[in-house]
């Protein structure tokens, strides 16, 4: 059964906004009808979903150097990073959407070995199973926005449907599920499939519930200015201070996680307005008088994609502030105010990058390497490869990669540690991001760059589609991925056969293409700026042959 997608949704305010263009539908769930469906599937009270769900839903935890075993590839957006509430925005000011589950459940597909199985539901997941020649499962229902929501809504009115991906299941019991994230959703979904398959245990490639649930944001790097108000800072030299100062973060005082940070503090959203000003106002004073600086980054705890960061803020500037904790309060979520940092940039075929490097934990292990982060603004844009040789290019200090490299180590080892262990998630970290800033941010540091995690992405990540395609290669040291906007027109299948004559020679692909709004390429280079260089022109290539809106 295939739904229709509506033509228009309806907000909270009474506003009736268009609707148009996406591979899905508007129609999301409610925490009371997600509860409800716990207790139709599993016969339990929702708030015991997640305990089960960390007994049954195991991360899969790879053996260096092994092959991984069959995946069922099943990418959906989720509530978790607000991709509903970040597409609406998006139509709300007039802009285009990215249409969050039309790419995340077309591109996993690229993913795919001849042994794997995806499930899915829409035109453009639809054209790629295709040309991967893959077993499939279609579920249909593309008037719901969520797939994890769509399974769910079919394992109590369709259960039928689902028998294939049963079948499959009994037939395979090493079985990994490749997912986004292992939400709320997702968890019910699972563990009425195990009940089915008849298995005690599932493997995922994804976090635990509670690493999921609770740590994939960014609420946890910084302490609020109330946690560091008895602290004797007077005299103490920067490094000293911020160092301290992050003893005091969620994410040293529950996980024992110690990461190089920039200057900031978490602002509570709390259920006041006022009371949520003053906090950003009181943070901004903090990092004027603890560490002399005069301009900040204003950032959501839980938002993706770069959504409602404003940067360049005047610290001193309140009734700005004011202003943007007014708007920022309406979304719901905590706020981090943070040090303004001129990053350091490049510059490749006419256009201006700034380098902003990302390392990433894959199948439970440290991934090899760096991936330096193609940003256009605030919003992210692909990857390349980051190696210590390729830093000095960039404008990256040298010095500052085994510190990144030992970063990531430590949150692995945080999440493996015994403080994990009281905290319910040891062992629970199998994929995720690392993103990283270096640059200046003035004040008491003066002129000299520091390194600071800025954003913790603990579950599947756009970069893993980069060095993914640099696995398949085999031998390619620099690879690069790009993501642009395909015209309306364009499809997988036509853009393949585009990108495959405009390589010239090179080894190159697509990882993904939703019509109008989504597609990713990727190609190898000889360094890093090459590689980068190269999915530009792939890019601009596109365009000149009307598959790619010009960038």
């Amino acid at each position: 059964m295939t739904v229709g997608v509506s033509r228009s949704v309806k907000l909270p305010d009474g506003r009736e906004l268009p609707w148009e263009g996406f591979s899905t539908g508007p129609s999301v769930l409610t925490d009371e009808q997600i509860d409800g469906l716990a207790r139709d599937l599993l016969g339990l009270d929702p708030a015991r979903v997640s305990a089960e769900a960390a007994a049954r839903l195991r991360p899969y935890v790879a053996a260096p150097g092994t092959e991984p075993p069959p995946f069922v590839l099943m990418h959906s957006a989720t509530r978790t990073t607000k991709g509903f509430e970040g597409d609406v925005a998006e139509i709300a000011a007039g802009r285009v959407a990215y249409d969050v589950p039309g790419y995340l459940e077309a591109r996993v597909v690229s993913l795919a070995r001849p042994q794997d199985f995806a499930v899915g539901r829409h035109a453009p997941w639809r054209e790629a199973v295709g040309l991967a020649g893959i077993d499939h499962l279609d579920i249909g229902d593309v008037e719901t926005y969520y797939l994890s929501q769509a399974l769910l809504l079919a394992a109590r009115d369709r259960p039928a449907v689902l028998d294939p991906l049963v079948a499959w299941f009994r037939a395979r019991p090493g079985v990994v599920t490749r997912l986004y994230a292992l939400d709320q959703e997702m968890q019910i979904f699972l563990l009425w499939l195990a009940d089915r398959a008849g298995a005690d245990v599932l493997r995922v490639d994804a976090n635990d519930p509670v690493v999921s649930s609770r740590w994939n944001r960014k609420n946890h790097i910084h302490p609020a200015v109330a946690d560091v108000a008895d602290l004797d800072w007077a005299g103490l030299a920067p490094d000293d201070l911020l160092a301290a100062e992050q003893l005091r973060s969620e994410g040293f005082r529950r996980l024992e996680m110690a990461v190089p940070v920039l200057p900031g503090y978490l602002v509570p959203r709390g259920d006041d307005p006022a009371g949520f000003t003053a906090r950003l106002v009181e943070a901004a004073r903090a990092l004027r008088e603890r560490y002399g600086l005069t301009a900040g980054c204003l950032k959501p705890g839980e938002a993706g994609d770069g959504a409602r960061i404003v940067t360049g803020l005047d610290l001193a500037d309140e009734a700005a502030l004011a202003a943007h904790a007014a708007e920022a309060f309406a979304h719901g979520d905590d706020y981090l105010l943070e040090a303004h940092v001129a990053f350091p940039r490049f510059s490749v075929a006419g256009r201006d990058f700034i380098a902003a490097p990302s390392g990433h934990v894959r199948y439970g292990q440290v991934a090899e390497g760096l991936t330096v982060q193609l940003m256009n603004g605030c919003s992210w844009e692909g990857n390349a490869t980051l190696d210590k040789d390729s830093c000095r290019g960039l404008g990256v200090p040298e010095e500052f990669f085994v510190p990144m490299m030992d970063a990531i180590g430590a949150v692995r080892a945080a999440f493996n540690g015994p403080a994990a262990d009281r905290e319910g998630c040891q062992g629970g970290l199998a994929m995720g991001g690392l993103d990283f800033a270096i640059g200046t941010v003035g004040g008491r540091f003066g002129a000299r760059p520091i390194l600071g995690v800025i954003d913790f992405n603990l579950s599947s990540h756009g970069a893993e589609y980069m060095r993914a395609f640099q696995e398949g290669l085999g031998d390619a040291d620099y690879v690069a991925t790009r993501v642009y906007r395909p015209a309306a027109g364009a499809g997988l299948g036509s853009t393949r056969e585009a990108v495959e004559a405009l390589a010239g020679g090179r080894r190159a692909g697509v990882v993904g293409c939703v019509p109008g709004r989504w597609g990713m390429v990727a190609v190898e280079g000889s360094d890093t700026l090459d590689a980068v260089d190269a999915a530009l022109r792939l890019v601009r290539g596109l365009s000149g042959a009307g598959l790619a809106v010009p960038p």
